[in-house]
């Protein structure tokens, strides 16, 4: 089934197990005011745009002055088209830049620049991130064959460059999402009703995790994101 959406949320399609199961069983979450979420508050966020000139397309637009790393900026650089250069925020936000063979490795940066604007259009378009996370993760020619670490992360901020803000997609990662949410998630559920998990790069694997997100937050009347943003924050 799908989420019943206005024009400014994107349609995703629910898995119906882990939806039963999200809303029996609540992730217990402490407070009741969503966290903030990582660079917000624009601490411990630098950005020199000097060691990130070669993952950019070039001439870069950089802003003059002093650049943090912060969730605003990186919505600001996808929302001038600058793709590249929001990528390299985003490695930076997701200290994904220990590993930039996963991301850039042999790829031209304008093909990633011309994928990145392909994502958007399609999103903006279609309100689903389906094709998008095809052309991240895929294999095929034109695709970048990415991650769902980085593929979440990116069309995280991407989605809210364009501008929808109620259910973006969610962050995964495997040091708190899959290895300590994804357990205690589990551990109450008798085993014959266990949904399957949130392993993988497929859309359906995280769809399912992106079900449970949904679920958790629609029952506080939060964003995708604050509820992600406060589960990471208790569990990190």
């Amino acid at each position: 089934m799908l989420v019943v959406s206005k024009s400014n949320t994107l349609l995703w399609p629910l898995d119906p197990s882990t939806e039963r199961v999200a809303s029996e069983r609540p992730l217990s979450l402490q407070g009741s005011v969503p966290a903030a979420q990582f660079g917000e508050d624009g601490k411990k966020c630098g950005f020199n745009v000097e060691s990130w000139s070669r993952r950019v397309v070039q001439p870069s637009a950089w802003p003059i002055g002093l650049l943090k790393c912060t969730p605003d900026q990186i919505i600001s650089q996808f929302s001038k088209g600058h793709y590249t250069q929001a990528l390299a925020m985003v490695a930076c936000w997701g200290v994904m830049w220990r590993q930039p063979n996963s991301i850039w490795g042999q790829r031209r940066l304008e093909m990633i620049e011309h994928t990145l604007s392909d994502c958007a259009q399609s999103i903006r378009e279609s309100r689903s991130v389906a094709d998008a996370w095809t052309m991240l993760t895929g294999s095929g020619n034109e695709q970048l064959g990415w991650t769902a670490v980085i593929s979440s992360k990116t069309l995280h901020f991407l989605c809210r460059s364009l501008e929808f803000v109620q259910n973006p997609p969610a962050a995964i990662d495997g040091a708190v999402i899959r290895t300590k949410v994804w357990p205690v998630f589990l551990s109450p559920i008798p085993v014959g009703q266990r949904p399957r998990n949130w392993e993988g790069n497929t859309f359906e694997a995280y769809c399912r995790y992106m079900t449970a997100i949904t679920v958790w937050a629609n029952q506080r009347n939060w964003s995708t994101k604050q509820i992600e943003a406060t589960i990471f924050d208790q569990f990190k």
